[in-house]
């Protein structure tokens, strides 16, 4: 999407930032509990002002987020009592650091040692072309070794607009370089997107995935859906 649709996004805000949690993700809570984060470096791209940041600055040592639109970064820190101070594009509140910047023009320098990075809703909120660049930028910023969690959303038809649809295959696809466990898969047929969209169905995946290697990412389309074929 265009930067103009995120920040008419969050001045609307109402339904429009309808992928803001008001609360820490149950697969967060599941998947990625205190003893798994302690000590750790975490990085939340596309974060907007979630709650899992939060709940992950309680226990790790650093969070480093990554959001386009400053009002959204100080909607959580004040929302959140508490007190930050802003030099330039970064704002700092604790071990708590996010850049108000877009996020393909950083690189791991700006960033530091990452552990763990955190994707919940930044994946299915990318076009296809934009997916592809932001599948670059992961590459150039991830660290071997280091663990990804991944949100994705699957369901039919599919829509023009996020959050997309993302399958298994396609995530197999794009982290060629990963081992992949895919923790979560089910099925959830009460979800607000199903009914407001008359979707014959809707599955949120979640994967939790180790960096093995660096390798390129797929850029072509064609040759995408010639993997996924």
């Amino acid at each position: 999407m265009e930067k103009s649709f995120w920040f008419k996004s969050w001045e609307l805000e109402g339904h429009y930032t309808s992928f803001h949690h008001k609360e820490v993700h149950s697969y967060v809570l599941k998947h990625l509990p205190p003893f798994a984060l302690e000590g750790k470096s975490i990085f939340v791209p596309l974060c907007g002002k979630s709650l899992d940041m939060l709940y992950f600055s309680h226990f790790a040592s650093r969070v480093v987020g990554v959001e386009l639109v400053e009002k959204a970064i100080v909607q959580f820190f004040e929302e959140n009592q508490l007190p930050y101070v802003q030099r330039g594009s970064r704002f700092t509140s604790g071990n708590i650091t996010i850049f108000c910047c877009d996020l393909f023009t950083m690189n791991a320098g700006d960033i530091g040692p990452i552990d763990l990075v955190y994707d919940r809703a930044s994946l299915v909120a990318l076009p296809q072309p934009m997916r592809m660049c932001y599948l670059q930028t992961l590459e150039r910023l991830i660290p071997v070794d280091a663990l990804l969690f991944l949100n994705t959303l699957e369901y039919a038809p599919a829509l023009p607009s996020p959050p997309f649809s993302i399958s298994t295959e396609e995530v197999k696809a794009y982290f060629p370089n990963y081992v992949i466990d895919h923790v979560e898969s089910p099925t959830l047929p009460n979800h607000g997107m199903v009914h407001k969209f008359r979707l014959s169905y809707l599955i949120e995946h979640g994967f939790l995935m180790r960096k093995l290697y660096d390798a390129p990412v797929y850029v072509d389309a064609e040759e995408l859906a010639g993997i996924l074929n």
